[in-house]
């Protein structure tokens, strides 16, 4: 046990509690415990204390029961093996399985303000652990503990006496992962006056947030468990000593006196050591992960604009297809365009104008002054005459047309071009029509295939991607793609999974699949070649996920079964990297890629944590040992742990509140290094729809400094999902909306970029102190010398702090900040008013190794400092 002028902060030589009860000896011991707590340092006594409404200090050291050395007559009965051990000073309460100590009744009034104090050694830092409550009949109406989620402390409020109000828990967090082992004195602070929930840990303010007024515990004072469901809960692991409850809600000072910190050691401070420099950056930290959810793919970043354009979305009917001047229309299985596209639209024409319509993907969007490239395949049976092709309004206004020849008996591709003029209005409204253009004597059938429509694409790639949308990507710096799943890479049932064989090649050789994950056809235009396609594009590396075996329905193979499966995988791989000399390599050069495609990382499967059979250990073994004996030089990532076979990465998703994120920055700082390095390859704050809030944004950019200051052990994360049509919306936060004409980016996007744009290549540790809310990460450029300082202000108020760096001799007076805030929280951007987030840059002055800053509220700060 240590003393008090041997914990962190305490004053050296002040008077220890050990050191006044050997002086007064065991008869005084009481007394003397009373007044060494009150006073931790006689150099510094602080404001005075109130009388406390109970206090236990555990020197009985035997027995069944804690004396209330208040006066009050609260009696702590030990339970459920509570035993005497050793405490921060004396003796203590020793803790484990499901002991616990309770007093009868409330300390304290917890619907008015009150303080909770406690000194905390932990023996476990995983579960909820909670030190001190106060119990209703449900659940506690607040909980002093160590938070499972967060890994972290907290001071925690629920908002009714209820289970189900756990979802809206009030949480005053720290900022660290505490140590087992250690001692901390913990101060959870109700101050109804101000209309806030502070955490102290050490005498330092660590946690503040606006909380309305608490609900009057009605059962028992607590410590070492809580009460939820109405069941004993979160039993505490490891000792407790020196509980105190307060009628009142104290102030900082007399939160550091009684924690033994001077006052000076408390004020807000943010330090900066360049004298130890911690992780390189890796080159690969920051990607994208794309899969076809919400019409990311078909009808947003696939720039197609025909819905069903090959017919095989339904087998019954031509869903997206209707019938114009006075012709039928119907689905022909008889008259296939080849053995992928079982079936055309058959019409019967019945004169002039008769045709159909296609109307896209809510509308067909429409632009003046721009060109598209139509084809199709068509074959007539009778006197169909010429066609014609348009863009029209629901209300007949022509916005383009052109003339097509008119077809034969056999299928015939046909390749035109409409462009509209500069009058032409911007509108989502449009459809593509085509009809004859023949004389009143027009009869006969009209089959067409495949039909399709570009507008201008990336980089004028054929079969290409949106341009705003591809833009929108690279803004984001990635480096590294992961595709082409997630959900859409399994599908439902196994037939519905990726099989990229059948998204190579022609696209009307193509069948398309159910992507049954999420609701509609997809045409696999977006598929094999198109994907690594895109990651050059963007300059970065494609992931490759493949598919593993099992589908989401709980349907998986193994065995003899998933040899097919692993080959699969091989010949893919032979596909991306493979000399064009190659079998699969010579399908990529026919695709229009003669030199291979880097790949360095391959995930075998998806969450397949989902899989109840336990198969994956299995499965994951056949293609660890099929992949690393064919391409020994590529790194392995797995979806949960295994036990027969080594991985290089663990991927790891996280989708959790905004605050949850904020107060998880820290779950990687301590991570036993000896374990398998981390990809967290999906994560998002869930809040905003369709795109995130600010709130949200701050979330995920304090975990992205958490996830950059242990970028040594976390080597590469991507954001999820990445996109959203607004018409379809079915997973509700995405970084990036879009309809037919525009998109935008969320503020979680402008977060996003911050970060990834202005970072160096090296983190430098930094500590922020008595700074609730605040989470910051450093890195410098070695090339430069440039620091970038990223801090996050997820709270209300803003922040004004020193600044200290160490082990830099000089810092230019003059710099920038990279501002990302808003008015409030629940500030966003929309397709109206895409700007109302955005980033913004101002100069600074006064700068050195030590200044004061003030941190905004609701903000994501980047500062750009100039070292010498």
């Amino acid at each position: 046990m240590a003393s008090d002028d041997q914990r962190p902060g305490a004053v050296p030589g002040g008077p220890g509690r050990r050191t006044v009860i050997a002086a007064l000896g065991a008869t005084a011991l009481t007394e003397a415990l009373r007044t060494a707590a009150a006073l931790p340092a006689a150099a510094e006594p602080g404001p005075a204390l109130p009388a406390p409404a109970a206090h236990w200090a555990f020197e009985e050291g035997r027995g069944t029961t804690a004396a209330d050395s208040s006066g009050h007559g609260r009696t702590l009965t030990l339970r459920g093996g509570a035993a005497w051990g050793d405490g921060h000073t004396g003796h203590g309460l020793a803790l484990a399985g499901r002991a616990c100590a309770t007093a009868a009744g409330p300390a304290v009034d917890t619907a008015h303000g009150f303080t909770l104090t406690a000194r905390v050694r932990l023996t476990a830092t995983d579960g909820f652990r909670t030190a001190v409550a106060l119990d209703g009949t449900a659940v506690s109406a607040c909980y002093l503990q160590l938070r499972d989620d967060t890994r972290a402390f907290a001071f925690t409020r629920l908002p009714r006496d209820a289970a189900d109000a756990n979802g809206a828990a009030v949480i005053a967090g720290a900022g660290f992962a505490p140590e087992a082992g250690r001692w901390y004195h913990l101060a959870g602070v109700a101050d109804a006056a101000a209309g806030l929930l502070r955490l102290y840990v050490d005498g330092v303010l660590e946690g503040e947030v606006p909380a309305p007024g608490g609900w009057r515990a009605t059962g028992a004072t607590t410590v070492g468990r809580g009460l939820f469901g109405g069941a004993e809960a979160d039993h505490f692991q490891g000792d407790i000593d020196d509980v105190r409850c307060y009628d009142t809600a104290l102030s900082g000072a007399q939160i550091a006196r009684l924690a033994g910190v001077p006052e000076r050691d408390t004020t807000p401070l943010l330090t900066i050591d360049a004298r130890r420099p911690g992780p390189t950056v890796p080159p690969r930290l920051g990607g994208i992960f794309f899969e076809d959810i919400n019409h990311s793919g078909e009808g947003g970043l696939y720039a197609e604009l025909v819905n069903n354009r090959s017919f095989m979305a339904d087998p019954r009917t031509p869903l997206h297809w209707s019938a114009l001047g006075g012709a039928t229309i119907a689905l022909d299985p008889t008259a296939p365009l080849n053995e992928a596209l079982s079936r055309s639209l058959r019409i019967t024409v019945r004169g002039p104008g008769s045709g159909a319509a296609n109307d896209g993907y809510w509308g067909i969007p429409v632009r003046p002054a721009t060109t598209y490239r139509a084809s199709y395949f068509a074959k007539a049976d009778g006197h169909t005459g010429p066609l014609t092709l348009a863009l029209t309004g629901t209300d007949g206004t022509v916005y383009a047309r052109t003339a097509a020849p008119a077809p034969g008996r056999d299928w015939r591709r046909y390749d035109l071009t409409l462009r509209t003029p500069p009058t032409a209005p911007a509108t989502m409204e449009a459809r593509l029509t085509v009809t004859t253009a023949g004389t009143t004597g027009t009869t006969g059938t009209l089959w067409l295939a495949q039909v399709s429509l570009f507008p201008p694409t990336y980089r004028n790639r054929p079969n290409g991607l949106r341009p705003d949308l591809m833009a929108a990507l690279a803004a984001l710096r990635p480096a590294f793609l992961r595709f082409p799943g997630g959900n859409y890479l399994e599908g439902n049932v196994i037939a519905d999974r990726f099989d990229w064989k059948k998204t190579i090649g022609r696209v009307e050789r193509r069948p398309g699949h159910r992507n049954s994950a999420w609701g509609y056809w997809s045409t696999d235009g977006l598929g094999l070649p198109e994907y690594l396609q895109m990651a050059e594009d963007l300059d970065c590396e494609p992931v490759l996920c493949v598919y593993a075996g099992y589908s989401l329905k709980g349907e998986h193979v193994t065995g003899e079964a998933l040899r097919p499966f692993v080959q699969d995988a091989l010949d893919q791989i032979e596909y991306i990297t493979g000399p064009a000399t190659s079998p699969w390599g010579a399908r990529r050069a026919a695709d229009g890629h003669p030199a291979p495609y880097p790949l360095t990382y391959v995930e075998v499967g998806n969450e397949d944590w989902f899989d109840t059979s336990g198969s994956y250990e299995e499965r994951y073994a056949a293609f660890h040992d099929a992949l690393t004996r064919t391409y020994p030089h590529l790194k392995l990532i797995a979806t949960t742990p295994v036990r027969s076979r080594p991985y290089d990465l663990i991927d790891e998703h996280y989708y959790r509140s905004p605050a949850a994120f904020a107060a998880g920055a820290h779950l990687y700082d301590r991570r036993d290094r000896a374990t398998p390095k981390v990809f967290v390859g999906e994560w998002a704050a869930q809040e905003g729809r369709p795109t995130p809030n600010l709130r949200a944004a701050l979330g995920d950019a304090a975990w992205l400094t958490g996830i950059l200051r242990n970028s040594d052990h976390v080597v590469m994360e991507c954001y999820a999902p990445l996109f959203s049509h607004v018409r379809d919306n079915t997973w509700a936060t995405n970084l990036i909306a879009y309809d037919g004409l525009t998109s935008y980016h969320s503020p979680s996007s402008y977060a996003q970029q911050l970060l990834r744009t202005h970072r160096g290549d090296t983190v430098l540790p930094t500590e922020v102190r008595a700074l609730p809310g605040l989470s910051a990460v450093t890195t410098r450029d070695h090339r430069t010398g440039r620091l970038y300082v990223a801090v996050v202000n997820t709270g209300g108020t803003p922040r004004t702090t020193s600044v200290r760096i160490d082990g830099i001799r000089t810092i230019e007076p003059t710099g920038r900040a990279e501002i990302l805030s808003g008015p409030g929280p629940e500030a966003t951007n929309t397709l109206s008013d895409p700007t109302a987030v955005v980033p913004r840059s101002v100069p600074l002055n006064g700068l050195g190794t030590w200044f004061t800053y003030t941190f905004p509220a609701y903000s994501v700060t980047v500062l750009r400092l100039h070292g010498g």
